[in-house]
């Protein structure tokens, strides 16, 4: 479950990425903010970045923490490799989903889970998911000096998992710095992102 739980969260912060070159304008509305940050989407081909995790749950009186690097490929590949506190890998190529330093399909329960998650990520990087009110509902606002995308989800299964996600973005560079997860449980995810590179060739990484 331990595992499961940071793909899961990995996953999910590959929908903050997704909305991480965002163009600012001191009058554009909300509408207008939620369209530039779908154009800047669209111009997403290829991403690399370092995650450091912390996790805080109710009944323990230590954080957990990980960390390691992600790599998205437009449109349809994705990677996930933690590297502490265990080293453990996820690609998503397609419909094809593979775990492990073997690269081993992930079939069954699992792998429907993941094929699922893997479909929202990938709508996400697209652009798509800001705009798709079946999932969540976005509100972006300006406050205090840092840019703030509030989700809400609004599918029961999403929300089976989150109460909220908040992302908060650097006005000057335009890039995600950190991400906040509120979870149902009571438990709580936050996750800064640095070195975030964009368009690069990162093939031999994947």
């Amino acid at each position: 479950m331990k595992r499961i739980f940071v793909i899961v969260t990995g996953l999910i912060l590959l929908v903050a990425v997704s909305v991480s070159a965002l163009t600012y304008t001191a009058q554009q509305t909300e509408d207008e903010m939620i369209e530039s940050i779908v154009q800047a989407s669209s111009d997403i081909i290829s991403m690399k970045c370092d995650i450091a995790q912390t996790r805080r749950v109710p009944l323990m009186d230590e954080p957990q923490k990980s960390s390691g690097t992600m790599i998205y490929f437009k449109p349809s590949r994705f990677c996930l490799n933690y590297t502490e506190p265990f080293e453990w890998k996820l690609k998503v190529d397609g419909d094809n989903i593979m775990t492990g330093s073997d690269d081993s399909a992930m079939n069954g329960d699992a792998g429907r889970l993941y094929k699922g998650l893997s479909g929202m990520i990938l709508g996400c990087m697209s652009g798509d998911m800001l705009k798709d009110k079946r999932t969540f509902k976005v509100t972006v606002t300006d406050v205090g000096g840092e840019w703030k995308a509030l989700l809400i989800p609004v599918r029961r299964d999403m929300k089976k998992m989150f109460c909220q996600i908040e992302l908060g973005f650097d006005p000057k560079t335009r890039l995600l710095r950190r991400l906040q997860m509120d979870d149902a449980g009571g438990g709580s995810t936050e996750i800064l992102i640095t070195n975030v590179k964009l368009n690069g060739d990162y093939e031999a990484e994947w």
